[in-house]
């Protein structure tokens, strides 16, 4: 044990704990293409409201929500 403590004194009390896999910069750019990535999904689905086949954004009545109710 006392011998541990002396090498640790030696070295100067720097002991890595643990190294990170790659620059830490790396993990901003990863950060920031998931983000893009993410935004790009989001970008994919524009304007899909005008194409929708029921009518919903124009005020028509969805026929699939009446189904089964006593509304005459």
């Amino acid at each position: 044990m006392t011998s541990e403590l002396s090498l640790f004194a030696a070295e100067g009390g720097h002991a890595i704990v643990n190294e990170l896999p790659f620059p830490p910069i790396m993990f901003g750019v990863i950060a920031l293409v998931l983000a893009l990535a993410a935004l790009g999904v989001l970008w994919s689905f524009r304007n899909s409201l005008a194409l929708d086949p029921h009518g919903i954004a124009e005020g028509v009545p969805d026929p699939d929500v009446s189904r089964g109710s006593s509304q005459h």
